[in-house]
């Protein structure tokens, strides 16, 4: 039994599969974790960062032999593998969050679209987009003025059957964040205070891999995203800052190994 953790490599760690994993371990140590990296990100002094997806084969024969998953958390998917991704966490039978990775924070390109992400979207137990990434999924459902209220209601109609969970971190709204939960008619909003500061990088990676972790230990979807949505507003006030010179969520990975070392002998 495992998590797996499906995402890119982003070579500053502040984002992707790295974010993954350290979330991971940071909320489940003892939960064993699969990983494999599906794109490689190039991010060069002063030029958008861009995506390489590996090989299918190698994403293929990586997956192959791996323990069955407790849930599974897929990050960015290259157009051209989306298909392949999909049936292997088809295949597994596990819960899969998807957090539909469109573009490097950025703006560069990463090689998937909205219209690519369709089939893997097609196999998600939940979604975790933020209100750019739903007006984009949603595609001609949803103009670009519309609202929180008005997105929820055409998400609702596109995936009556699949969760979704309509993130409010870059909502109007100074004083207030309202997460919310949508699955068909269903709607459960995570309301709370507006944490001042920097919107630190990997947030969305995390918060989608601590939902995946959530459900692998056993939570029901709504309590492992109440419980997700809790850790990463504690822990986006932690921030630090990476090697690309922006914040990033802390790292306490990193953070235990160094303390270890400096322990006295």
């Amino acid at each position: 039994m495992s998590l797996w953790l499906l995402g890119g490599h982003d070579p500053t760690h502040g984002a992707g599969l790295y974010r993954d994993l350290v979330t991971a371990r940071w909320l489940a140590p003892a939960l064993p974790r699969c990983f494999a990296v599906t794109a490689r990100t190039q991010q060069g002094r002063g030029r958008a960062a861009r995506a390489c997806a590996v090989p299918a084969s190698r994403l293929r024969a990586r997956v192959a032999g791996w323990p069955r998953p407790l849930a599974i958390k897929v990050g960015l998917v290259p157009d051209e593998l989306v298909m392949v991704v999909a049936e292997l966490v088809a295949a597994a039978g596990a819960p899969v969050v998807v957090d539909p990775v469109l573009r490097a924070s950025d703006g560069g390109a990463l090689g998937a679209s909205a219209q690519g992400l369709a089939g893997l979207l097609a196999v998600a137990t939940v979604i975790t987009p933020n209100l750019d990434e739903a007006r984009a999924l949603l595609d001609a459902e949803a103009s670009a003025s519309a609202s929180a209220s008005e997105l929820v209601e055409a998400i609702g109609q596109r995936w009556p059957t699949t969760a979704v969970l309509l993130k409010d971190g870059h909502g109007s709204d100074p004083s207030r964040v309202v997460d919310r939960l949508v699955r068909g008619k269903q709607v459960l909003e995570l309301a709370r205070p507006r944490i001042p500061g920097s919107d630190p990088r990997g947030t969305g990676c995390a918060l989608a891999t601590a939902i995946a972790t959530h459900l692998a230990l056993g939570a029901t979807l709504e309590l492992a995203v109440a419980k997700a949505v809790a850790w990463l507003d504690r822990a986006r006030t932690r921030g630090s800052l990476g090697i690309d010179g922006r914040v990033h969520l802390p790292d306490r990975a990193r953070s235990s190994a160094r303390a270890k070392r400096a322990k006295p002998t």
